[in-house]
């Protein structure tokens, strides 16, 4: 499993995060930064599945910059891989609503 981290920040320290490493373990930090504790488990062999699928299905991300004048409140980067062979993806999340091969990823990521 290549390690892959999700991670939404918005306003008011909202933040989102959501972590896998290599041997499918996953933490999810989600609420503001003084609320709801962190949670963690590993990848079943589905769920394991269905996100090397759709990072499959997805590919290199296309890019997604913000369009002028939109909210600045959430900001989203995906990161697949690690160190220098890592690929570090920022989006806004209105690209959901464009991109339904990253929405899918991203949906799988926040059903943990």
């Amino acid at each position: 499993m290549l390690p892959i981290k999700y991670q939404v920040v918005g306003e008011e320290d909202y933040a989102f995060v959501i972590t896998i490493n290599h041997d499918g373990e996953f933490s999810v930090s989600s609420g503001t930064y003084t609320s709801d504790r962190p949670r963690g488990g590993k990848l079943s062999s589905e769920q394991e599945d269905e996100i090397i699928a759709a990072l499959h299905v997805l590919g290199i991300p296309e890019e997604h910059n913000m369009p002028e004048g939109a909210a600045d409140a959430f900001k989203a980067q995906l990161t697949i891989g690690e160190g220098s062979d890592a690929v570090v993806y920022p989006f806004w999340e209105g690209a959901l609503e464009e991109d339904s091969k990253l929405l899918k990823l991203v949906r799988l990521l926040e059903k943990l």
